[in-house]
């Protein structure tokens, strides 16, 4: 089945790197070197993105994924070949239910355009068609074949463009980063960001490696996360977001949580009597009960934790 559109807001903030924005639902970013090109993660699986790389680039494509959530992982089955750590291979299919896509993406538009009710269907925001451009699993190719990525693996683009994959679990048990080692660089998917859950793994497992990426200050000038959100299309996330969550972590770490009320996905508050509803948010993994979540709130940061998972 023929998808149309292409028309993704993209932009190249470095020599040969570019920062593809999949209609406000995530970012995917796009690196080239002299011999091959990397695409990091695959957003929720609106229109044709193999396409739309394919007119910045015809090099050879390494597809590579953050973590295995919908909104990184749904155009995934786009592309022969795919590398997810193995800790993410099971958390969810790939990609999900075509009409549970299209649901969340309707969410962020109203989110993210003010519009709705009849001013949202009544007008066309965003370039895409979503009976067309969001493809049920059958219809948007074979699974493709995924390879198991390992902390510490490197993938040499040529022209001395390497990227190194870095392990940082805590949103999923595999939640990868990546540092292009030559732009100075550090791809973090979700697990960087001013609006965080974590849980996946214990809290100070994930403080320790949150602890690692800070160390490795000197390799890297900003961070960029998988969703332009907290930042301008383009731009790294503020300098302040990585040590603002190691001192929440570490607070919480110590048994000082002080819950909050936290923005939703889709612009309304959860108040705290009704922290469970975050619970549809934030899941276990298939088959586990999600347990009851808080958020903490330190200036712009927000925190999603499981206070049973310290």
């Amino acid at each position: 089945m023929e998808m149309r559109t292409k028309l993704y807001p993209m932009v190249q903030f470095k020599k040969d790197t570019w920062e593809i924005d999949e209609f406000d639902c995530a970012s995917m970013f796009l690196l080239i070197g002299s011999e091959k090109a990397m695409l990091i993660d695959c957003g929720m699986g609106i229109g044709d993105l193999a396409g739309a790389v394919r007119m910045i680039t015809d090099k050879p494509l390494i597809v590579a994924l953050t973590h295995n959530h919908p909104d990184h992982a749904g155009n995934a089955r786009q592309f022969p070949e795919i590398w997810l750590n193995g800790k993410d291979r099971n958390l969810m299919p790939i990609p999900m239910s075509a009409e549970l896509r299209r649901d969340d993406i309707r969410h962020i538009a109203r989110r993210q355009k003010g519009s709705i009710g009849a001013p949202y269907s009544m007008f066309r925001l965003y370039p895409f068609d979503l009976e067309t451009d969001v493809l049920e699993a059958e219809d948007s190719g074979p699974i493709p074949v995924v390879w198991d990525l390992k902390d510490g693996q490197e993938f040499d683009l040529g022209g001395g463009r390497i990227v190194r994959a870095i392990e940082c679990p805590g949103h999923t048990p595999g939640e990868m980063v990546f540092l292009d080692q030559g732009t100075r660089t550090l791809f973090a998917g979700d697990a960087v960001n001013y609006n965080l859950g974590v849980g996946a793994v214990l809290l100070r497992t994930t403080l320790g490696h949150m602890k690692k990426l800070q160390a490795m200050d000197g390799e890297y000038d900003g961070i960029w996360n998988g969703h332009h959100d907290f930042r301008a299309l383009g731009a790294p996330l503020g300098e302040d977001c990585l040590p603002t969550i190691i001192d929440m972590m570490e607070d919480a770490a110590a048994g000082h949580i002080v819950p909050c009320e936290s923005p939703s996905f889709w612009g309304q508050d959860i108040p705290l009597t009704k922290q469970d509803k975050a619970k549809k948010m934030f899941g276990g993994l298939p088959g586990q009960e999600p347990s009851r979540r808080v958020t903490l709130r330190r200036g712009r940061n927000w925190l999603s934790i499981d206070p049973e998972r310290i």
